[in-house]
Protein backbone atom coordinates (compact mmCIF):
# COMPACT_ATOMS: atom_id res chain seq x y z
CA UNK A 1 0.00 0.00 0.00
CA UNK A 2 2.91 2.89 -1.29
CA UNK A 3 1.66 6.29 -2.80
CA UNK A 4 1.93 6.51 -6.00
CA UNK A 5 1.21 10.03 -8.41
CA UNK A 6 -1.59 9.05 -10.71
CA UNK A 7 -2.05 10.74 -14.39
CA UNK A 8 -5.79 10.20 -15.58
CA UNK A 9 -6.24 10.94 -20.03
CA UNK A 10 -9.34 12.96 -21.73
CA UNK A 11 -10.11 9.42 -22.84
CA UNK A 12 -10.93 8.28 -19.04
CA UNK A 13 -7.11 5.84 -19.48
CA UNK A 14 -4.79 6.23 -16.45
CA UNK A 15 -1.05 6.27 -15.96
CA UNK A 16 0.87 5.50 -12.54
CA UNK A 17 3.28 8.56 -12.22
CA UNK A 18 6.30 8.59 -9.51
CA UNK A 19 6.27 6.88 -6.29
CA UNK A 20 5.66 9.24 -3.50
CA UNK A 21 5.06 7.62 -0.21
CA UNK A 22 5.99 4.30 1.72
CA UNK A 23 3.13 2.38 3.96
CA UNK A 24 3.41 1.74 7.01
CA UNK A 25 3.93 -2.15 5.74
CA UNK A 26 7.00 -1.74 4.06
CA UNK A 27 10.16 -0.65 6.41
CA UNK A 28 13.47 -1.52 4.18
CA UNK A 29 14.64 1.43 2.59
CA UNK A 30 14.00 1.75 -1.21
CA UNK A 31 11.62 -0.89 -1.40
CA UNK A 32 8.12 -1.20 -2.12
CA UNK A 33 5.22 -3.37 -0.99
CA UNK A 34 3.61 -3.48 -4.28
CA UNK A 35 0.23 -2.11 -3.80
CA UNK A 36 -0.11 0.92 -5.47
CA UNK A 37 -2.61 3.64 -3.44
CA UNK A 38 -3.09 7.12 -5.25
CA UNK A 39 -1.63 9.57 -3.54
CA UNK A 40 -2.17 12.80 -5.91
CA UNK A 41 -4.66 12.55 -9.21
CA UNK A 42 -3.66 15.06 -12.08
CA UNK A 43 -5.49 15.16 -15.39
CA UNK A 44 -3.99 15.33 -18.47
CA UNK A 45 -5.94 16.67 -21.38
CA UNK A 46 -3.91 14.62 -23.75
CA UNK A 47 -4.70 11.76 -25.16
CA UNK A 48 -2.79 8.48 -23.80
CA UNK A 49 -0.49 5.89 -25.63
CA UNK A 50 -2.87 3.89 -26.10
CA UNK A 51 -5.10 6.38 -28.46
CA UNK A 52 -2.50 7.86 -30.47
CA UNK A 53 -1.55 4.27 -31.25
CA UNK A 54 -4.99 3.63 -32.08
CA UNK A 55 -5.66 6.31 -33.95
CA UNK A 56 -2.38 5.91 -36.36
CA UNK A 57 -3.49 2.95 -37.14
CA UNK A 58 -6.78 3.76 -38.16
CA UNK A 59 -5.40 6.54 -40.31
CA UNK A 60 -3.73 3.46 -41.85
CA UNK A 61 -6.56 1.24 -42.59
CA UNK A 62 -8.20 4.65 -44.09
CA UNK A 63 -5.50 5.23 -46.35
CA UNK A 64 -5.21 1.75 -47.49
CA UNK A 65 -9.14 1.44 -47.85
CA UNK A 66 -8.42 4.05 -50.16
CA UNK A 67 -6.03 2.88 -52.38
CA UNK A 68 -7.28 -0.74 -52.97
CA UNK A 69 -10.54 1.37 -53.97
CA UNK A 70 -8.48 3.13 -56.03
CA UNK A 71 -6.49 0.18 -58.13
CA UNK A 72 -9.42 -1.87 -58.13
CA UNK A 73 -11.53 1.07 -60.25
CA UNK A 74 -8.31 1.11 -62.16
CA UNK A 75 -7.82 -2.26 -62.61
CA UNK A 76 -4.15 -2.20 -61.93
CA UNK A 77 -1.91 -3.73 -59.82
CA UNK A 78 -3.80 -6.58 -58.61
CA UNK A 79 -1.06 -8.24 -56.47
CA UNK A 80 0.01 -5.08 -54.54
CA UNK A 81 -3.95 -4.90 -53.92
CA UNK A 82 -3.76 -8.35 -52.16
CA UNK A 83 -0.89 -7.63 -50.22
CA UNK A 84 -2.66 -4.53 -48.93
CA UNK A 85 -5.78 -6.64 -48.01
CA UNK A 86 -3.60 -8.68 -45.98
CA UNK A 87 -2.19 -5.53 -44.22
CA UNK A 88 -5.36 -4.24 -43.62
CA UNK A 89 -6.32 -7.49 -41.71
CA UNK A 90 -3.53 -7.07 -39.72
CA UNK A 91 -3.81 -3.50 -39.17
CA UNK A 92 -7.44 -4.59 -37.76
CA UNK A 93 -6.36 -7.33 -35.68
CA UNK A 94 -3.94 -4.62 -33.90
CA UNK A 95 -6.99 -2.92 -32.92
CA UNK A 96 -8.34 -5.43 -31.80
CA UNK A 97 -5.32 -6.34 -29.21
CA UNK A 98 -5.47 -2.46 -28.58
CA UNK A 99 -9.00 -2.45 -28.05
CA UNK A 100 -8.21 -5.54 -25.17
CA UNK A 101 -5.87 -4.22 -23.60
CA UNK A 102 -7.57 -1.29 -22.43
CA UNK A 103 -10.76 -3.48 -21.33
CA UNK A 104 -8.64 -5.34 -19.61
CA UNK A 105 -6.39 -2.17 -17.57
CA UNK A 106 -9.95 -0.93 -16.97
CA UNK A 107 -10.91 -3.85 -15.46
CA UNK A 108 -8.02 -4.05 -13.01
CA UNK A 109 -8.27 -0.89 -11.14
Amino acid sequence: MCFYDQQIFACGDYKWGRFRAHCAKEYRTGETCGMKLIYETSRVTGKCQMCKKYEVILRKIIQAHERVQRWESEGINPVSTDKEKQSIMVWQNELKEIERLRVTKLRNI
